[in-house]
């Protein structure tokens, strides 16, 4: 799995109610937070969607 992948993974392993930290998750898997962030919010999808549509 890439490393954004595994931080998706980690902020839906969260529990309701837990704080989520975006920067904090981006550092400790290596990825950028900006586009975590948007990934989280579903702003911006992955590149293999993309090229399925």
């Amino acid at each position: 799995m890439a490393p954004i992948d595994n931080a998706l993974a980690a902020l839906r392993s969260l529990e309701p109610g837990e704080q989520i930290n975006i920067t904090q998750v981006a550092k400790k898997y290596g990825c950028n937070c900006t586009t975590l962030s948007k990934r989280w919010r579903g702003v911006q999808g992955s590149i293999a969607q993309k090229l399925k549509n």
